[in-house]
């Protein structure tokens, strides 16, 4: 048993999840999306229920036979434990048991008889009353409990092993006999049952009788069945004796029965004790009712008085005790209680099922028979109205009168909707036909709401879209505005009653009364109310409606969008827009300065500058009235995607944009010119100039002061400006994000980016915000060394240096050494220093190049250059000793350095140039190491951010220019450790000339016009004897001429000078002698360029002779450079004596006022492949 109850617990706790799941979906999601959804996955949802049943079935099914199983397992091997026993239950069970065999037993022998309606092929009587009577009346009852006769069916109303009525045996011939459980109840008794003037046992009998009724539902005829004395005469044919009762009897009335009984039994017994004397039975009982009748009475009638509905007692019958041998069963009593328990059969009681059925189902017809009038009465007085409506309608001659008839006809659709959507309780009872008279309404409002109330409105909207098309939209006022906005409601208008599904009732109902022009001949204020209720109604219901749509004209569609659309977009240009918010600012914030910016501190000495920042770029006017003015401005003039000026974005003007991007683009342009305006200001900052070391201190010290600073107050004050619409975070996010980052374990997952704190001018003032936030330990990188703090404390690191070197006694000695050391690229103070302010400066990006030079790097680069001054006047002084002295030593009155006849020497130049170990390249490698850079072959002064890179600014350009072409030439000439030139010619045929020979250093090439092809030669030679070159030529008119022949080592230069070259490409060169025309000026003999990589031609330095009156010329090929044709470069050369340029004589980067300004770069780099070079000396660099 508790298994059962745990299973048929389970099932519960299923059923109940079960149902809260089904109330949750039909609770949250509607009933329709739920049919619809039913109804396209019908044969998978039932599919999948027939599977879930089979399966439950399956898994119970085999579930009960594993118990069973493990059950009996248990059982045969003895393990179950044995059950308590109880032996009134055990009692019970087999009493129960018995019950339900034996009327199956009946069953089956009634089933014999008559298979069709078996239980009630005889009637059905149930005896009750005391068990020996029964027993002693009909002894094989009580063996089998029923007995089965000609003429009825006779049970016994036995009592359980209780003591008490048996419900089981009682319950199972209700089964067998739902209809009609029972035709009679026969209750016997006999003479120890009635006594005298008691009623107390009629009491107890009445309820059992009652209870019987209850637990049946059947109220059947009861008959009392009074047994006493015998009949050995007649035996089991004595007559009936006995009298029927009406039901509704008292107990006067059957005394006076039993009496009248009496009286005939009387009557009769004389007869029949006349014929035989033994013959008694009749006599005694006669007798017997004399004394019985009365007491017997008051018994029948004490059975049920005491109940509200009295027991059906239909009657007094007496029947003598069976003699021996003699089968009670067949008496003729049990077939006349048959055919009276027909003629007063029995009923239902109130509990049975079918009455309380059928008293629903009467109570349930009354009911609707009710609803079924009332709705035919509301109905017809409805339709009553709705028909006088119509008539009133149909009967109205002019306009007025048929408007107000439409207002009824009106409101009686209104009320047949109310109906419709939310019916009265008596209209639901049939005879209902609200639908069907809507929709015949529905047709007589439509015929006449066109002409009556649309007509009007739609020609007066066309005549409204006419004008709007030729409106003008060049210029913008407020006229102008006025009438777009009208326009565009009629536009919208116009299209809502094209397209009813867009229709809006809340927009639309003004404006058809606006538009509306009926109702002549009705007072204003009556047509005012009419048109308010009309045309509402009418918005109300288009959108239900789309058969009302109009039929737009798309050519005045068309002309009014282009209108609007080229208004809106003068209006909200964004030009405009910003503009207006500008102008809206006027002045009402001051123009941010220098001065208003370093607040509290004195700028004089240090930073100077004219430059503002208007006051509409500032924090405050943003905060203040910027954001707010550009929120109204996107509101008020975007476009959120407005069907009424286009379907398709290509029908959109292309400058028409939602309010949200138009509130971000006009963000992102007041930032972009704020990031510009405070950009141009702070670049145009000026570091006053420090000539001097005292000067130099005093900036240091002002930088460094953290009160009196005005670097530091400009930062801070830009650190704020550059906040401008940042996200603020308030005190509860912040602590919040603290617990939650305390709290998180390592392995959580990382959390959501939070908003870039320094807002949309971040891309802007980052740079700036870093270098002032990073002072702060809690907002600094960990891998970041730069900050405003840190450049502070090296600032005043580096004044206590300076201060130090200027209070000494010896300052330009100490300061030289300052400079040596720089010069030499070693590391110090000063450099670092210097160093660590152009990275701050880098840091800021290009878009603060000047305000990072200007505030960080100027004032180090001041400081470093008054100590670099008395340094660079002692280098100048080495470089003359050292290296220029002993070059001036070496070369002065030789060729090429000058036009003599003695040569240089090859070794001693290479003593001075060569690469590895050289004079000047030893020297600049030594003394210049941090002014300096050698890249590749050529010398660029330092720029890696040390000290020496101030110093490399005033490099005398003509000392670098001499040095990168010494450092050119020894890379080629040099390049195999001792001086060396491979070269290719190649002659040229010349018309007029037959034989040509070239010598050089002994090498020979000659050439009588054959095939040419491509010699290769050396030089220098390694014959010294051999040193010299000539060139013979021979003419078809005249022999051999030596004209062109020179001797020693530099011959080979001294025959190119004469010579014109035109660069064929970047390793070929055309090289032609020929004698200049007396026309041709001198001095283009000396029009070169220094800047050797370029592919210009170039005359001779020196005159070719005359007598070249042709042209000889060779094609030479070089394998790096230009080959022998750079020693042309040194013709004429002389060493610079100086390195650096004096303060007061460097050129400014701007150039004097009396000099024209310098070119652009584009300029120079064209001027480079020209034919012509560029006068005025060597470009700059």
């Amino acid at each position: 048993m508790t298994l059962k109850k745990r299973i048929l617990g389970r099932c519960l706790l299923v059923i109940a999840a079960i149902a809260v799941v089904a109330a949750l979906i039909l609770y949250s999601v509607d009933l329709k999306v739920l049919e619809t959804w039913f109804s396209q996955n019908r044969l998978p949802v039932i599919g999948a229920g027939v599977i879930v049943l089979a399966a439950l079935g399956f898994t119970l099914q085999r579930r009960g036979l594993v118990q069973f199983s493990a059950q009996q397992a248990s059982k045969d091997q003895g393990l179950e434990p044995p059950a308590p026993t109880n032996p009134a239950t055990d009692a019970r069970k087999k009493h129960d048991a018995a019950a339900v065999l034996q009327l199956k037993n009946l069953r089956f022998q009634l089933k014999q008889i008559r298979w069709v309606r078996w239980a009630y092929s005889r009637p059905w009587l149930l005896l009750t009353g005391d068990d020996t009577i029964i027993d002693r009346l009909l002894p094989e009852l009580k063996e089998r409990g029923w007995l089965l006769t000609d003429d009825a069916v006779l049970l016994w109303g036995r009592n359980g092993p209780d003591g008490c009525l048996d419900e089981v045996w009682l319950k199972q011939i209700r089964r067998f006999r739902r209809a009609r459980p029972l035709d009679a109840i026969v209750l016997t008794l006999d003479d120890s049952t009635l006594l005298p003037d008691t009623v107390r046992g009629a009491s107890s009998w009445g309820i059992h009788l009652a209870r019987i009724t209850h637990l049946l539902r059947w109220s059947a005829p009861v008959f009392v069945l009074d047994l006493a004395g015998a009949d050995p005469i007649h035996h089991a044919a004595t007559p009936i004796t006995g009298c029927e009762f009406s039901r509704s009897v008292d107990a006067p009335a059957i005394e006076v029965a039993l009496l009248e009984l009496r009286n005939r039994l009387a009557d009769t017994s004389v007869g029949q004790l006349a014929s035989n004397g033994d013959d008694r039975y009749a006599s005694d009982l006669s007798t017997r009712l004399d004394t019985r009748s009365r007491p017997l009475a008051r018994w029948i009638v004490h059975l049920s008085d005491w109940q509200r509905r009295p027991l059906p007692v239909a009657g007094a019958f007496f029947s003598p005790w069976p003699v021996a041998g003699t089968e009670s069963a067949h008496f003729p009593l049990w077939r006349y209680l048959a055919d009276a328990a027909k003629r007063s059969p029995g009923r239902r009681t109130g509990a049975h099922p079918i009455t309380v059925l059928s008293m629903i189902a009467l109570a349930g017809v009354g009911l609707w028979s009710a609803g079924l009038l009332t709705s035919g009465l509301t109905n017809a007085r409805e339709l009553a109205l709705t028909n006088d409506a119509l008539r009133t309608f149909k009967r109205a001659d002019d306009a007025p009168a048929r408007l107000r008839a439409l207002l009824t006809l009106q409101q009686r659709i209104e009320f047949y909707e109310a109906r419709t959507q939310h019916p009265t309780l008596f209209s639901r009872f049939g005879l209902n036909h609200d639908q069907d008279v809507l929709t015949a309404l529905w047709a007589h409002y439509t015929r006449e709401a066109r002409p009556r109330l649309i007509a009007s409105v739609q020609q007066n909207i066309e005549a409204q879209l006419v004008d709007l098309t030729q409106m003008p939209t060049t210029e913008l006022d407020d006229q102008v505005s006025r009438l777009a906005r009208d326009g565009h409601a009629a536009l919208k208008t116009y299209l809502m009653l094209a397209e009813p599904t867009r229709a809006d009732a809340a927009f639309l109902t003004p404006q058809l009364v606006r538009y509306w022009s009926g109702g002549a001949g009705l007072s204003p204020g009556e047509k005012l109310d009419l048109s308010q209720r009309l045309l509402s109604f009418y918005a109300q219901h288009l959108s239900a409606h789309p058969d009302w749509r109009l039929a737009p004209r798309d050519e005045l569609v068309g002309g009014a969008r282009q209108t609007l659309l080229a208004v809106i977009g003068v209006k909200n240009s964004d030009d405009t827009i910003y503009q207006g918010i500008l102008d809206s600012v006027g002045h009402k914030y001051p123009d941010q300065t220098l001065a208003s910016l370093t607040a509290g501190t004195d700028t004089r000495g240090l930073l100077r500058t004219s430059a503002s920042v208007p006051g509409a770029f500032t924090r405050q006017a943003w905060d203040g009235t910027i954001e707010a003015a550009i929120d109204a401005s996107a509101k008020r003039n975007g476009v959120t995607a407005d069907w009424v000026l286009g379907t398709g974005s290509a029908n959109r003007n292309a400058s028409a944009m939602t309010p949200d991007a138009l509130r971000t683009a006009l963000r992102a342009r007041y930032f972009a010119d704020y990031a510009e305006h405070w950009q141009t200001f702070m670049n145009g900052i000026v570091c006053e100039p420090a000539r001097t070391l005292p000067a130099a201190i005093a900036q240091l010290k002002l930088i460094a002061d953290s009160r009196q600073s005005p670097v530091i107050a400009l930062m801070k004050s830009v650190e704020y400006q550059g906040g401008a619409g940042a996200v603020r975070t308030s005190l509860s996010d912040t602590l919040v994000t603290k617990a939650q980052s305390m709290l998180a374990s390592k392995d959580d997952a990382p959390q959501a980016a939070s908003p870039d704190p320094a807002g949309p001018l971040g891309a802007s003032f980052g740079p700036v915000l870093r270098l002032v936030a990073s002072g702060n330990a809690a907002a600094a990188s960990a891998a970041s060394d730069l900050s405003l703090q840190r450049f502070t404390e090296r600032i005043t690191m580096l004044r206590l240096k300076l201060q130090q070197i200027a209070d000494s006694p010896d300052a330009d000695s100490e300061a030289r050494q300052v400079a040596q050391a720089l010069f030499q690229g070693r590391s110090s103070e000063l450099a670092d220093t210097l160093a660590y302010a152009q990275l701050v400066a880098a840091s800021l990006g290009e878009q603060w190049t000047g305000m990072g030079q200007a505030l960080f790097v100027q004032p180090i680069a001041q400081a470093t250059q008054a100590v670099l001054e008395p340094a660079q006047a002692s280098l100048n002084d080495a470089w003359r000793q050292t290296i220029v002295a002993t070059w001036n030593r070496s070369f002065a009155g030789r060729y090429p350095f000058a036009n003599t006849a003695n040569d240089a020497s090859l070794p001693e130049l290479a003593r001075f140039l060569r690469p590895q170990g050289g004079l000047v390249g030893s020297f600049l490698a030594t003394q210049l190491a941090g002014v300096l850079t050698l890249q590749g072959d050529q010398w660029v002064p330092a720029s890696s951010g040390s000290g020496a890179s101030s110093a490399a600014r005033t490099i005398d350009p003509a000392f670098l220019n001499a040095i990168n072409m010494l450092q050119r030439i020894a890379a080629h000439l040099l390049a195999q450790g001792e001086p060396r030139y491979a070269f290719d010619l190649k002659p040229v045929p010349t018309s007029g000339v037959t034989d040509t020979r070239l010598t050089v250093d002994g090498q020979k090439l000659h050439y009588y016009n054959q095939q040419e092809t491509w010699q290769t030669l050396t030089w220098p030679s390694n014959e010294p004897q051999k040193a010299g070159t000539r060139l013979e030529w021979q003419t078809e008119r005249s022999g051999t001429n030596l004209n062109l022949e020179f001797g020693g080592r530099w011959a080979l230069v001294r025959l190119l000078e004469r010579a014109q070259v035109t660069p064929v490409d970047t390793a070929t060169y055309l090289i032609t002698w020929q004698a200049v025309p007396p026309a041709s000026p001198s001095g283009s003999a000396t029009a070169q360029t220094d800047d050797h990589d370029a592919l210009t031609a170039q005359g001779p330095l020196t005159p070719a002779p005359s007598s070249l009156a042709y042209p000889l010329t060779y094609l030479m090929r070089t394998d790096v450079g230009k080959g022998p044709l750079e020693l042309l470069s040194l013709r004429g050369f002389a060493l610079p004596s100086r390195i650096f340029v004096p303060r007061a004589s460097t050129p400014r980067a701007g150039g004097s006022a009396s000099q024209p300004p310098p070119l652009p770069p584009g300029a120079l780099a064209a001027a480079r492949h020209a034919s012509v070079p560029v006068p005025g000396g060597p470009m700059p660099e």
